[in-house]
């Protein structure tokens, strides 16, 4: 199960190197392309060992070229002002399927068979990739006179490793939280052990489609600040609750906070870069995202199996926010130099 998000992990800046080379319509049909014939590939194979590393190797990859391109694309085609309010719309479509995709692939799995499972897969792929083709992309592709770098030097920028650190830790509470609330809920008798993941997800999707566009408005610095001082908070609350009240208070703050500061962090590390360099940009954070969450998710589930899910869940909650404070107060100060 891990072996799509360690290539995913690997190839994601490959993937921000291709987007800014190439035109990212290519690169979405290309991974839409791989993803069906990938989950084609499941129905000839009856080993769960190698052959099935590979193919869910590949499952990452597939990803990461569609992932990159389409966040970059959008944010590229949409006016500064909306920036963050599209990306946040981009983002309620991934949030809507995490939900959906498990309940439909069940059913499929127990009114037929796994064969079917993996045929509905490949061909959910290929019609997107059709999509993809039928859709007029307007790709802004960078004038040969703009100068595009390699990872080392767009890290010298300090806002944009600033913001990857904040991404880093985002990730890694995020991911720790969505891994080990079920198991909690369930420790503390709170039915179903799902309620968090529900509350959060309500509460995420209505914040992204009538509140989107807060962040714009006010500027995604100035609101992040509190934004992800409540993101952390509610997740202290999470690691104190008893009951399903606590649990589900737990989540929709969770929701409340972290639906509009995940759009905003990618806006401000694509403000941050030039036409040359956006997709590396984009890449730079999923990969700080995606390895604060895979890093964080084995230290604090040693933790909790040492210790318990309470100090787990409130130590991250102590280290994410003072982390959070710590950057965005630093990002603050790089922005008020830039601008003396």
């Amino acid at each position: 199960m891990s072996m799509a998000g360690i290539s995913s992990l690997l190839v994601t800046p490959v993937a921000g190197l291709l987007g800014d080379t190439y035109k990212k319509k290519y690169l979405l049909f290309s991974g839409a392309l791989l993803l069906g014939l990938v989950n084609l590939l499941f129905l000839y194979f009856d080993s769960i060992y190698y052959s099935y590393l590979a193919l869910r190797f590949l499952q990452g990859c597939a990803f990461s070229l569609f992932f990159v391109s389409a966040g970059t694309l959008i944010a590229e085609n949409t006016v500064e002002e909306n920036q963050t309010q599209a990306l946040g719309f981009f983002g309620i479509f991934a949030i809507i399927n995490h939900a959906l995709a498990p309940t439909l692939s069940v059913q499929i799995v127990d009114f037929f068979s796994y064969n079917y499972f993996f045929l509905s897969t490949a061909f959910a792929s290929l019609i997107s990739s059709l999509i993809v083709l039928a859709v007029d992309t307007d790709d802004v592709l960078f004038k040969k006179s703009y100068n595009g770098k390699n990872f080392i030097e767009l890290l010298n920028n300090k806002k944009l490793k600033l913001v990857c650190c904040v991404m880093f830790l985002v990730g890694g509470s995020f991911l720790t939280c969505l891994n080990f609330a079920a198991v909690f809920a369930k420790s503390i008798n709170v039915v179903p052990v799902t309620v968090f993941f529900l509350s959060y997800t309500g509460i995420a999707l209505i914040m992204r489609i009538f509140f989107g566009w807060l962040p714009d408005k006010y500027g995604q610095v100035t609101f992040c600040k509190p934004a992800l001082i409540l993101y952390g908070l509610s997740i202290g609350i999470l690691g104190i609750s008893l009951d399903y009240v606590s649990v589900v208070m737990a989540g929709l703050l969770f929701g409340v906070s972290h639906a509009l500061v995940y759009p905003s962090l990618y806006t401000l590390a694509l403000r941050f870069t030039d036409i040359s360099n956006k997709s590396k940009a984009f890449s730079i954070c999923s990969v700080s995202f995606t390895s604060g969450g895979m890093l964080f998710s084995v230290i604090y589930g040693l933790i909790a199996e040492t210790y318990s899910f309470k100090v787990m869940f409130v130590s991250c909650s102590i280290i994410v926010t003072l982390g959070f404070y710590y950057f965005i107060k630093l990002l603050e100060k790089e922005l008020l130099n830039e601008y003396r």
